[in-house]
């Protein structure tokens, strides 16, 4: 599908180029050959020689998900060849609903839901150094009652640990925490709980990846929590946590901003923020707001010790998108990319761009880059990724060649 559109602010055109004719690519449909991953929930990564790595939700030779790679074409035009590196089986963990993170030594981590008698798994897959195509598998953490079970996915600090949440269960409503590397090789990763959710007003249900500030502070939302009208248990909030001062003391919580659809807020966040280099922060609600449908925000800093001033950024119609449901992506000149599970053209969902005023005070200006149409081209697409040379990489949760999900390729 083609849409042409050209982003005109003030009578520049925005980023020197025009963005029509957006070409998408649909550059692998699941479940076509035997044990593939089937339906995945979030987007994919991006690897240092253009290959992607993503999870499934299900399928691999137990039904229970998979993480895969995505290796490109040896030539323009070519095929992507499809790679499933681990097959969940529930003692190792199962349904991994959110994407993995790769480290500086190549290996993936990511977390699964669930798992055998357990509240699921963190786990680490090592790239192959005797140049086979295995990757060892190991599980660094089994979550119990008293964590919850993971509900985002891991981003690395300064320190080299990874950073999580868990969400509403177990004996918690939710949870910030730590995975802290081994000091020798094969020895014990160390899980630590930053901050346990108080509930109500404080804030409950923490989602999505937490995003990374300067001095390690992380940013998060909870999905519920704050104040109560109009959503039963809470419209929401947006918290920050910021390390110790001296090493081995408590992490400090502070609650920047409670969302109030009384006022026009969207409600129930469930996808992590972005934070630019500015320190504003940028995120989606999935409901209410001006047209009904969820909006997307910013969290300006006014000053230490101040609140945050939000501001709606963008109020969706349902025509134009709905249920923004994954994290934005951050382009050049401020451009924010993101995508609707619905709405759209055909209801299907869509990508879009959201660009930032030529003056102060000025309104954004919100683009529909693709209509998903259902079929091969698949439809409720998940987060983006964003390459260096502007082509934006995600996938649908449904439909595709063999009706199971698609990774795409969005291409200016």
């Amino acid at each position: 599908m083609f849409r042409n559109c050209t982003w005109i602010l003030g009578g520049a055109v925005l980023l020197s180029l025009t963005l029509s004719a957006q070409t998408l690519k649909t550059i692998y449909s699941f479940g076509s050959p035997a044990y593939d991953g089937i339906s995945p929930s979030t987007g994919v990564i991006l690897g240092p020689q253009g290959e992607l790595y993503g999870t499934t939700e299900h399928g691999g030779k137990w039904n229970l998900g998979t993480v895969y790679e995505l290796l490109p074409p040896a030539s323009p035009g070519g095929t992507w060849t499809e790679v499933v590196l681990h097959s969940f089986d529930s003692e190792d963990g199962a349904i991994p609903l959110a994407g993995v993170l790769r480290g500086p030594n190549g290996a993936l981590y990511g977390v699964a839901t669930k798992s055998t008698g357990g509240y699921g798994t963190a786990f680490e897959l090592d790239p192959p150094t005797d140049g086979g195509t295995h990757w060892p598998f190991t599980v660094i953490y089994r979550f119990t009652v008293a964590d919850g079970s993971p509900s985002g996915a891991l981003v690395t600090g300064p320190d080299q640990s990874l950073y999580g949440v868990t969400g509403t269960g177990g004996e918690t409503s939710g949870t910030v925490y730590s995975l802290t590397p081994p000091s020798t090789e094969g020895g014990v990763w160390t899980q630590t709980t930053l901050y346990h959710f108080p509930g109500g007003s404080g804030g409950s249900d923490p989602v999505g990846t937490l995003a990374l500030g300067v001095n390690g502070t992380l940013f998060g939302v909870t999905t519920y929590g704050g104040r109560a009208f109009p959503a039963e248990g809470g419209s929401g909030t947006v918290f920050s946590l910021t390390p110790p001062a001296v090493s081995g003391g408590s992490w400090t919580e502070r609650l920047l901003y409670a969302f109030d659809a009384q006022i026009g807020d969207g409600v129930q966040p469930i996808a992590g923020l972005t934070n630019s280099p500015t320190g504003v922060l940028y995120g989606t609600t999935t409901q209410a707001g001006a047209g009904g449908w969820g909006t997307v925000f910013s969290l300006t800093p006014e000053a230490p010790g101040e609140p945050m001033i939000e501001t709606i950024l963008y109020a969706f119609t349902g025509l134009d998108g709905s249920n923004s449901a994954s994290s934005l992506a951050l382009g050049p000149k401020g451009v924010l990319f993101g995508t609707t599970e619905l709405g759209g053209a055909s209801g299907d969902g869509m990508v879009f761009g959201l660009a930032p005023p030529a003056a102060p005070g000025d309104s954004w200006t919100e683009i529909t880059l693709y209509s998903f149409t259902g079929g091969t081209n698949g439809w409720g697409p998940n987060g983006l990724a964003l390459a260096a040379d502007g082509k934006l990489y995600g996938t649908t949760a449904n439909a595709g060649g063999a009706n199971h999900g698609t990774v795409f390729a969005l291409i200016p």
